[in-house]
């Protein structure tokens, strides 16, 4: 069962939760910049919802569990449908 906690990601650490779950989702989110699938501020837009999302803790230790690709990211993802539009 995934607790919900009210602590948040500072900026750097919100960078790298969003780009680590990303890898292991197996997205690129510089290729994405690259070609133009994900712009700037849709990066930003990643990177602040994991800041604020209250399920930081819970997705570092789903990332740590994490041995394959996994086809979506932790229940609860505020980033979940963005994943899934970068994957298409």
């Amino acid at each position: 069962m995934t607790k919900l906690l009210t602590g948040a990601a500072s900026p750097d650490h919100a960078f790298w939760i969003a780009r680590s779950v990303a890898r292991v989702l197996g997205l690129d989110l510089s290729g994405a910049l690259a070609d133009g699938r994900l712009t700037p501020q849709g990066y930003a837009m990643l990177v602040a919802r994991c800041e604020n999302c209250r399920l930081a803790d819970d997705c570092q230790l789903w990332l740590a569990q994490q041995t394959g690709t996994p086809g979506a990211p932790i229940e609860g993802c505020a980033n979940a449908e963005d994943f899934a539009a970068l994957a298409r």
